[in-house]
């Protein structure tokens, strides 16, 4: 079962460093399907966008896509236990293969997303964003937010006072919380380096860093999770919109647009609707990945490997007729694009 261990707490500033990076996990929701992310919440199947749910004494339905409502399109919503009991978590398989296989060098893994603080409740939900080793028996680093306060704070795997463990490391000036405002969305970034334990965040107000203990832990899974809080009667949302999992050589957190629906903006595809062949278009220092495609339902239907991908065009006369997503995922991020087959 994955869970938290330990909380305290010090920091430090760093710098800004640039590097290039190699974007392993990306996801805007605005090509999955409002309504539920899955239907198993054992975390055994993948549902809409490979995403995997897990929970106790919940059902599919805490886990949404649901409509923002403005500018931000698709976001995720995950929903809180209403009781003292419950938890919710929601992931990404593939870390572990992707960071085996990175570039040499590029030893930091940056989490980055859009986060929306919520209005004033009474929940005593805990929001988390956690790093795990491959086991689960330790969050590396992360965040933690609690709806009813306001108060976000780093977590780190470090040696202190209660010996190993993940502890809490505030982000406000001076060793004091920082407390976000209510109804907004933030973009929150955490870097994590494998080789020499540091970790970095950075946000709205803040840019703060530690050295942990967790040299020589290899990254296994971002997770994001939602506790229900001791002494909890109140459910609280959590709203998560543009994730990005990537490895670096230097940290290079939230230093450009990392807003992932700009990648939308330079990649499109022609005709549409289509009969037999798919055409990309998009520049020439975009290198592609791989290519899903994943009907209306959410279900993949074939994955393409970039070197088949003759000319930057697809294959469709093999597809019935209807309305699909075409997944496209090159080193710049990842860009979902709504097709019809006639």
């Amino acid at each position: 079962m994955k869970k938290i261990t330990l909380f305290i707490l010090t920091f430090m500033l760093f710098g800004v460093f640039t590097s290039n990076a190699q974007v392993f996990e990306n996801e805007n929701f605005d090509g999955l399907n409002i309504g539920n992310v899955g239907t198993d919440v054992t975390g055994a199947t993948a549902g809409q966008g490979g995403l995997f749910t897990q929970a106790n004494a919940a059902s599919n339905s805490d886990f949404q896509i649901v409509d923002s409502g403005g500018s931000l399109g698709n976001v995720l919503q995950i929903t809180g236990s209403n009781s003292i009991t419950g938890s919710r978590f929601i992931w990404q398989n593939g870390l572990k293969t992707d960071w085996a296989s990175r570039t040499l060098g590029n030893n930091f893994v940056e989490v980055e997303f859009n986060f929306f603080t919520g209005p004033a409740t009474t929940s005593k939900n805990e929001a988390d964003v956690e790093i795990y080793n491959s086991d689960y028996s330790i969050v590396i680093a992360g965040f933690s937010y609690l709806p009813e306060t306001k108060v976000l704070t780093g977590l780190a795997y470090a040696n202190g006072s209660s010996g190993l463990g993940t502890y809490l490391i505030f982000l406000g000036p001076s060793d004091t919380d920082l407390i976000l405002p209510e109804n907004v969305w933030v973009r929150l970034g955490v870097a994590f380096n494998v080789v020499t334990g540091e970790v970095i965040w950075k946000g709205p107000g803040f840019y703060i860093g530690f050295t942990g203990s967790g040299a020589g832990i290899a990254p296994f899974e971002v997770d994001f999770s939602l506790y229900a809080g001791t002494g909890n009667t109140v459910s609280s949302f959590m709203f998560v919109d543009d994730y990005r999992a990537r490895a670096i050589a230097t940290e290079d957190l939230l230093s450009i647009n990392n807003d992932v629906k700009t990648i939308s903006n330079i990649i499109n595809i022609y005709p549409n609707p289509v009969e037999d062949v798919l055409r990309l278009s998009l520049s020439d220092n975009i290198n592609l990945a791989k290519l899903e495609i994943v009907d209306i339902n959410g279900r993949l239907i074939k994955t393409i490997s970039a070197e088949k991908v003759f000319d930057k065009e697809v294959n469709t006369s093999d597809l019935n007729k209807g309305m699909y997503m075409l997944n496209i995922y090159s080193d710049k991020g990842k860009s979902t694009k709504k097709f019809i087959k006639k």
